[in-house]
């Protein structure tokens, strides 16, 4: 993703079907979106979900739990905040094909290519560690206290 999942639906597709002899043969497909060609299917080797934006002390440290495994990080973009686990769809193959195209889910279905990392960033600020985010948190809480600070004098 969730806003933008990035996920298969625009990845070339490929299917299974038997053949006359019976066996299971791959028909390629040309990517659904324009915007897919040549893409490496970068949208399936890794999982986001939408997330709320941590309130409680208790929130902030469950997130900084996950942020200390190498393959989470949080993302946020247009103030959604996303957690994003990296790794690969089990039903891509060795050419990066989806081999479940024609009964994939419907959030790789709803994939939006334009807001995927193939096309530049895919969010407005990344936290790859716990204390990027206890930083990050931090900054946010003194820009809060200076924006109230300036409505009081006005």
């Amino acid at each position: 993703m969730v806003h933008c999942l990035r996920k298969a639906s625009c990845v070339g597709q490929w299917y299974s079907a038997k053949d006359k002899t019976g066996e299971m043969a791959k028909k390629k497909h040309a990517p659904s979106n324009p915007a897919c060609q040549g893409c490496p299917a970068l949208c399936c080797k890794d999982l986001v979900v939408i997330i709320m934006k941590p309130r409680t002390r208790a929130e902030i440290e469950n997130l900084k739990w996950e942020l200390q495994f190498d393959t989470v990080s949080v993302f946020i973009r247009n103030n959604r905040w996303h957690t994003e686990t990296k790794g690969t769809c089990i039903y891509l193959d060795e050419n990066n094909m989806c081999t479940i195209y024609d009964r994939r889910p419907d959030r790789c279905r709803r994939h939006n290519p334009p807001d995927c990392e193939r096309f530049g960033e895919h969010y407005d600020v990344m936290l790859r560690t716990p204390e990027e985010l206890e930083a990050y948190l931090a900054g946010s809480k003194s820009k809060r206290k200076k924006t109230r600070k300036l409505r009081r004098k006005h």
